[in-house]
């Protein structure tokens, strides 16, 4: 996420919690509090007096199912390790694969809550950036890809944002 403020960002406005965010962590994860911290908004301007003017988010797509390639994977690794004889086996062998290729990638309803969520915290703590009006006017812009997990995750946003908001049409 890169922000524009009229102050200059230094070392010490980098947020304690930055290094726990990757690419692909499911932040709560890796550590529970996460989610409490970032829900205290450490999103705003690095110093006072200083007034956002420009927001530009970069979000990936929320959790998902694995991947057509990941399932096959799975199953591969699954037949592999059942057809073992240790003791402990036993209990994997009772396992039911329940992935499918049709999920493919699929965003799962972590993943819309993750990105309403976000949308959330987001038009809380850029008011003035993400407002009922520049929504109604679509001065607000949203790019995606075309895959599915992305639109549904753009999806998602929006509807955070209509739901904070108060917009019906977007």
């Amino acid at each position: 996420m890169v922000g524009l403020s009229i102050c200059k960002l230094s070392r010490s406005s980098i947020p304690s919690i930055a290094p726990f965010f990757g690419t692909k962590t499911r932040y709560e994860e890796v550590n529970p509090r996460l989610i409490d911290n970032m829900n205290a908004s450490l999103l705003g301007p690095p110093a006072p007096g200083c007034r956002p003017v420009y927001l530009t988010s970069v979000i990936r797509h929320g959790t998902r199912y694995p991947t057509t390639k990941n399932v096959k994977k799975i199953a591969r690794l699954f037949d592999l390790v059942s057809s073992g004889s240790a003791t402990w086996i036993n209990e994997i062998k009772g396992w039911k694969m329940w992935y499918t290729e049709e999920m493919d990638g699929r965003l799962v309803e972590k993943g819309r809550d993750d990105h309403w969520h976000l949308a959330v915290r987001l038009a809380r703590s850029f008011p003035s950036l993400i407002s009922e009006d520049l929504l109604r006017a679509h001065r607000i812009e949203f790019i995606t890809s075309s895959k599915h997990r992305c639109v549904e995750s753009v999806k998602a946003f929006q509807e955070g944002l209509r739901g904070i908001r108060d917009v019906k049409s977007m």
